[in-house]
């Protein structure tokens, strides 16, 4: 700009300058008004939502490969058998109260300081290990206590699948067994109507119809996809051997379908156990 004013005559560089100033002071002033419109703007989004955005970005948050890579070597090793047999099925991060990661070594000094890392719950299909690492993947842990009570899922079979959801249902849950032998199916519609029938109910006299609002379908939407739901696709957590009376539970969203049962949820990955606790409190609005 400076060259470009230098090839003009003195009379006309007062003139430029001015309209410089002018201009400049017209960017503030358009700036100005830009900055208080989005002031404003930003003060119509409820407190929700600025948490709902926070709480997005965290689960955004993906496990590092370095990390992965060291607890899958390490099981590897300690149990002889191939890394591709492995398979990373829950992760969460954490913040461990010492440097011994909580899972001292017997008579092991453990220095006291806040070391953030991550939970990571592997398996081959038939049974899960737990570890407990640092941020960057360079010291591991294996959980032995948590191993001897974590569910192993195993996959559904092709033939064994309910039928893919209708394009208006957001989330189903087929209930069966237990002392009554009974199987119910719950849906949740777009539309936020909850209707619950009894299967085999030839006069549909247990059928139930109830109504959440808008607002409710939504959170839980977004609920699932910040629990990852979808990564539980066509997995199932099965009972302990021996065991009877339970209830079978089959959700399906429009990603895939997980099965459970009563007696074992509390040992499900805990981001399994939260999108079956969200459920149910929707749910039980149906009974």
């Amino acid at each position: 700009m400076k060259i470009m004013l230098k090839n003009y005559f003195k009379p006309n560089q007062a003139r430029i300058l001015t309209a410089l100033i002018l201009t400049g002071i017209l960017s503030v002033a358009s700036g100005s008004i830009l900055i208080k419109g989005a002031t404003a703007a930003s003060a119509n989004f409820s407190l929700e939502t600025s948490n709902e955005v926070l709480k997005d970005n965290v689960k955004l948050n993906r496990l590092p490969r370095p990390v992965a890579n060291a607890v899958l070597r390490d099981l590897a090793r300690r149990q002889g058998i191939l890394i591709r047999e492995l398979k990373i099925i829950d992760y969460n991060q954490q913040t461990w109260r010492n440097g011994c990661l909580e899972l001292p070594q017997p008579d092991e000094l453990c220095t006291e300081a806040l070391v953030p890392g991550w939970l990571v719950v592997v398996s081959n299909g038939k049974q899960n290990w737990t570890y407990h690492t640092n941020q960057t993947g360079s010291a591991v842990r294996l959980n032995e206590k948590a191993n001897e009570s974590t569910l192993a899922p195993v996959q559904i079979p092709v033939s064994e699948l309910p039928p893919p959801l209708n394009r208006d249902v957001i989330f189903r849950q087929i209930s069966s067994g237990g002392i009554t032998g009974r199987t119910y199916e719950t849906v949740l519609l777009k539309d936020g109507r909850l209707i619950r029938v009894r299967i085999g109910d030839a006069n549909d006299s247990e059928r139930t119809v109830r109504r959440v609002s808008l607002q409710q379908v939504q959170q839980f939407q977004r609920f699932l996809e910040r629990s990852k739901f979808s990564k539980f696709q066509n997995l199932s957590y099965p009972a302990p051997s021996g065991s009877a009376d339970y209830i079978t539970f089959t959700l399906s969203s429009q990603e895939g379908t997980v099965q459970y049962n009563d007696i074992s949820q509390n040992n499900l990955p805990k981001n399994l156990q939260a999108a079956v606790k969200a459920w149910n409190q929707i749910a039980v609005r149906a009974q």
